[in-house]
């Protein structure tokens, strides 16, 4: 029997950080969706200007393409990917 396997779509996932270093917004997958139709918390918080995030201003769901949309206007605008967690106990 010949199945086809399905691949799970690469979702924005990291820290970005405001230009300004005044927010930084975490994208985190949400293990509970679909992977037909994944979809994307992301996390808006103040951070201190070393890009440290020190209180969270709100929470998001957001569908694949919007986060992705999201994710690549914000890269476009100067915002900054941090490649390592920056505030284990914050996250």
């Amino acid at each position: 029997m010949n199945q086809q396997i399905r691949e799970a779509l690469p979702t924005p996932r990291g820290w970005l950080v405001a230009p300004t270093r005044d927010f930084c917004l975490f994208f985190i997958h949400d293990p509970k969706s679909v992977m037909v139709a994944p979809s994307v918390f992301t996390q808006l918080w103040y951070c201190t200007e070393e890009g440290i995030p020190t209180k969270l201003k709100n929470t998001r769901r957001l569908d694949y393409e919007s986060a992705h949309e999201t994710w690549n206007e914000l890269l476009s605008n100067d915002w900054e990917l941090i490649e390592h967690q920056i505030n284990d106990t914050a996250a």
